[in-house]
């Protein structure tokens, strides 16, 4: 497991400022999960073997395959499975800036970062997803949008979320059980990597082309400026939960909203004088 973080400017690999190194043998098959803990995306290469995605926030992708001289964009809080047999000599999975996770003994030197990423969209087989995302029991709108306002009584420029300014922003309600379909639209200006909490969700399409590949699970999905994504997941775990930016410098200005499932309460209340603040 390869954890990458930037404190203070300088990156690290669990923690420390070198490269991760790991022994391997000719002809092992080796898994590698990156977790990227920053704010902001990254993308993944591997030098010197070709490789499968095996997995995307902790499921596993139907039948991917073999790809080479490819990145893999990784957006904040995600995590990236890797599946590789080592050949004869050393294999380097780059870890977006100077740092790398170093497979075998020797070295092999670091590459530029590919041109092309793989495209989670077409990756892989199609399989069953259990439910039917094309008859939805609730469908929502979250569109992200930025303006000036005030948040918690600060003054600024904030992100909203359909036009409102946190914490004025009306839950999505849920009936445990619901088939639910959302429709994500990025008109900030900025990429965001949106986050839905105690759920794992599919998705369906990006910009209007259909998912074809192997069903795509996340619970943290990069939307870039201009993107609309549509996802689809079942309400099956219920409770009041987060839907927020994984980037926690835009959650804590206001890029969040909540799923409610309908009975569910809370006796937390929000707002600076609750002390209980996003992030």
């Amino acid at each position: 497991m390869a954890t990458a973080h930037l404190y203070g400017g300088t990156h690290t690999i669990n923690g420390s400022p070198t490269d991760l190194r790991v022994a391997a043998h000719t002809g092992q098959t080796v898994r590698v999960r990156v977790i990227n803990t920053d704010n902001g995306p990254m993308s993944v290469w591997v030098t010197g073997a070709p490789f499968r995605i095996a997995a995307v926030d902790g499921t596993d992708l139907h039948e991917p395959g073999d790809v080479r001289d490819v990145s893999v964009l990784l957006t904040a809080g995600g995590r990236v499975d890797l599946l590789l047999t080592m050949p004869a000599t050393p294999v380097r999975v780059q870890l977006g800036g100077p740092l790398s996770v170093v497979l075998g003994s020797g070295d092999v030197p670091p590459a530029p970062q590919p041109r092309t990423a793989v495209d989670l969209l077409s990756y892989g087989a199609p399989a069953a997803l259990g439910f039917d995302p094309d008859r939805p029991d609730r469908t929502f709108r979250y569109e992200i949008g930025r303006r000036p306002g005030f948040v918690d009584g600060r003054p600024g420029m904030f992100w909203t979320v359909n036009g409102r300014l946190f914490p004025d922003v009306p839950m999505y309600v849920v009936h445990e059980g619901d088939v639910v379909r959302m429709t994500i639209v990025n008109r900030s200006g900025e990429v965001h990597p949106m986050h839905l909490h105690g759920h794992h969700a599919v998705v369906l399409s990006r910009d209007g082309v259909r998912a074809t590949g192997s069903p795509w699970w996340i619970d943290s999905l990069n939307v870039g400026d201009g993107e609309t994504y549509e996802i689809a997941f079942v309400a099956d775990n219920p409770g009041i939960w987060a839907d927020h930016c994984h980037n926690l410098k835009h959650a804590a200005d206001g890029l969040l909203a909540h799923l409610m499932y309908a009975g569910y309460t809370t006796p937390y209340v929000l707002g600076p004088a609750s002390g209980n603040e996003p992030e």
